[in-house]
C-alpha cells in the first residue's frame, strides 16, 4: 500500500510540522502548497490520495477549499487538522463534507496510523457506494442513538430486537457501544465469544463465521455482544464495522444496532450504513439541548432523512411536553414511549424483555406499536418536518 499525500496550509511553518509529523514507508509526501491559490493547480497535477490541510478558527477560506475538492474530487480524501478543535469547528468541517478531522496527534506514529484508518476506511466506502447500484438490500439496518447516555437506547434496541423476532422476522443485534455496552445485561446471556473475537480471529469474516460469533437469545434474536473490556475498544475500527454490515445485511431481515452517545468513526458509519436511525431524547432541558445539536449534526452529515426521534418516558405530568420537545429540537415526533420505571428496572434486573415478560402493559403496547410502524414503512411527516425546518431559518 502507497498513499500520496498533498499537504496544504496558509502557513510555512505548519507544513514543516505536518511533514515533521509524517515518517511512515506507507505515506509518500508528494508535494505542498502554501496557501489556497496554488493548491488547486498542485492538486490537479499530483493527483494525491489523501490532501491534508491545517484548519484555524474562522478559516472560511480553507473550508471553501476543502469543499471544493471534495465535490469535484470525490476519489482525493481530505484530513483536516486543527491545532484546537470544539465543537463549532467540528461542526463547520462536516458541513462542507469533511468528516476526517482531528487535532494534531502526539506522535508521527498516531499521525501516521491515523492517516492509514482514513484511506482504507474511504476507499472501503468509496467501493460499497461504487457497487450499490448494483445490489438490492431486503435488509433493515436500524442504528439506535442518542445525545447522552441513560435516555433508554439499550432498553428500546433490545425490546425492538426481541418484538421483530417474535413477528418471525430474522433479527441482529449489534452492541456497538464499545467501551461499556450491556445488551448482553438485558438480554441475560453469557456470551461465549463478542465482536473482539470476531475481528481478532478470522481475518477475513464471511457471514457463516460472524453467526458462529453471535449468542443465539431464547427469542431467537441473533447477539454479536461488546467487548469485555473497554480497552478492546480501539481495535474495532469504523472500516471492520462497514464490513459487519454489509454482511449482516446480507442475511438477516432487521439489523439493529445499540450505540454510545457520540459522533465516533464507528457510530457515524452505522449512522452512514443505515435505513433509519431512531434518535431516542427525553423530557429534559439538558437532553433537549444536547439534542437539537446531535440533529443539527445529522443535518449537516446529510443524514436527516433517516432520522425517526423517539421521546423516551414520555409522561403528561411533565413541565415539559411531548409538543414542547418538537418545538425545542427543530424535529417532528415519531413515537413517544411511556415512563414506566417499575417494568422496565424488573425486566433489566430479570434480563427478560418486557416485551416478553409483561406483554401486557403500556410500555411493551408502545415497542409493538413501534415494531408495527417499522414493519409497514412508515415515515415521517415530510410536510411538518419542513414547517419545523423553516422555522429555524
Amino acid at each position: 500500500m502507497k498513499i500520496n499525500v498533498l499537504l496544504i496550509s496558509k502557513m510555512e511553518r505548519n507544513i514543516g510540522i505536518l511533514r515533521n509529523m509524517i515518517n511512515d514507508e506507507d505515506i509518500f509526501i508528494i508535494g505542498d502548497s502554501v496557501g489556497g491559490s496554488l493548491a488547486l493547480d498542485r492538486i490537479e497535477n499530483t493527483s494525491p490520495d489523501i490532501i491534508i490541510m491545517t484548519l484555524g478558527a474562522g478559516d472560511t477560506d480553507v473550508l471553501s477549499l476543502a469543499e471544493r475538492i471534495i465535490l469535484h474530487r470525490p476519489r482525493t480524501f481530505v484530513i483536516l487538522v486543527a491545532e484546537h478543535l470544539d465543537v463549532e469547528m467540528m461542526q463547520s468541517a462536516i458541513g462542507v463534507g469533511c468528516h476526517n478531522i482531528i487535532e494534531l496527534p502526539d506522535s508521527p506514529k498516531e499521525f501516521s496510523e491515523y492517516i492509514k484508518t482514513v484511506y482504507n476506511n474511504e476507499s472501503l466506502r468509496l467501493k460499497s457506494f461504487d457497487q450499490k447500484e448494483n445490489l438490492l438490500w431486503s435488509s433493515t439496518v436500524v442504528t439506535v442513538f442518542g445525545a447522552k447516555g441513560g435516555l433508554g437506547k439499550t432498553t428500546i434496541a433490545a425490546n425492538l430486537a426481541v418484538k421483530l423476532a417474535e413477528k418471525r422476522k430474522k433479527v441482529a443485534l449489534l452492541d456497538l457501544d464499545l467501551q461499556f455496552g450491556d445488551i448482553h445485561i438485558f438480554m441475560d446471556i453469557e456470551p461465549k465469544d463478542t465482536i473482539t473475537e470476531l475481528f481478532q480471529e478470522v481475518a477475513a469474516p464471511n457471514i457463516d463465521s460472524v453467526r458462529s460469533y453471535m449468542t443465539v437469545h431464547s427469542s431467537g434474536v441473533h447477539v454479536l455482544c461488546a467487548p469485555r473490556s473497554p480497552e478492546y475498544a480501539e481495535l474495532i475500527s469504523a472500516e471492520k464495522i462497514l464490513s459487519l454490515l454489509t454482511l449482516l445485511r446480507s442475511y438477516y431481515d432487521y439489523v439493529i444496532i445499540d450505540t454510545a452517545p457520540s459522533f465516533s468513526e464507528v457510530n457515524i458509519t452505522a449512522i452512514e450504513s443505515s435505513s433509519l436511525v431512531f434518535f431516542v431524547t427525553g423530557l429534559d432541558i439538558s437532553i433537549l439541548k444536547n439534542s437539537k445539536l446531535s440533529i443539527s449534526l445529522l443535518e449537516s452529515l446529510q443524514q436527516t432523512d433517516k432520522v425517526r426521534v423517539l421521546v423516551n418516558r414520555a409522561v403528561d405530568m411533565s413541565s415539559i411536553t411531548v409538543n414542547d420537545v418538537q418545538k425545542i429540537i427543530s424535529y417532528p415526533i415519531w413515537a413517544k414511549i411511556p415512563s414506566d420505571y417499575k417494568v422496565a428496572v424488573n425486566a433489566l434486573n430479570r434480563g427478560i424483555p418486557f416485551v416478553t415478560g409483561v406483554p401486557n402493559s403500556k410500555l411493551s403496547q408502545s415497542i409493538t406499536d413501534l415494531a408495527d410502524k417499522l414493519l409497514s414503512g412508515a415515515s415521517v411527516d415530510k410536510e411538518e418536518k419542513r414547517k419545523l425546518f423553516s422555522k429555524k431559518q
